[in-house]
């Protein structure tokens, strides 16, 4: 009966080291990801939003573009009436500020609720690492009690 109780113990602790913790890090390293991707429109929405304020010199506007790894290049846009922006898989639309603004909006909420989503989930699988933990120190207890017996 001990070897099985043992056996039983083991594979409730590889189910939780090896299923519920990986699902776990899967969902906070989706979490991040969104959470920057966030942050990267509220950057775009931000300068969507300044263009007007800034207006125009002869030479156009002047402002820094990344181009990753914070490696920044000076760049001139010389017509600020439209922008392109990249809607996922390499590919860029040309909208109009008005219309770049609104698809921001979406966008944001859209990852937002996203990030909600994916708020439970972590809650969830938390809850299930405690029931199987709880579970596994209920076995572990009664076997105690049932060889002092």
């Amino acid at each position: 009966m001990e070897l099985g109780l043992s056996e039983k113990v083991l594979r409730y602790e590889s189910f939780v080291n090896d299923v519920l913790k990986e699902d776990l890090k899967k969902v906070h390293s989706r979490y991040e990801e969104l959470n920057n991707e966030i942050a990267e429109y509220i950057q775009l929405k931000n300068f969507i939003q300044s263009v007007p304020d800034v207006g125009l010199s002869s030479d156009g506007l002047k402002t820094k573009m990344d181009l990753g790894c914070n490696f920044y290049i000076q760049a001139n846009i010389s017509d600020t009436s439209t922008i392109l922006v990249a809607i996922g898989l390499g590919h860029y639309i040309e909208f109009t500020m008005e219309e770049a603004l609104k698809f921001v909006e979406k966008r944001v909420n859209l990852l937002t609720l996203q990030t909600e989503k994916l708020k439970k989930d972590s809650a969830k699988t938390k809850a299930m690492i405690k029931l199987v933990l709880g579970g596994l120190h209920q076995l572990q207890s009664s076997s105690r009690s049932s060889r002092l017996k």
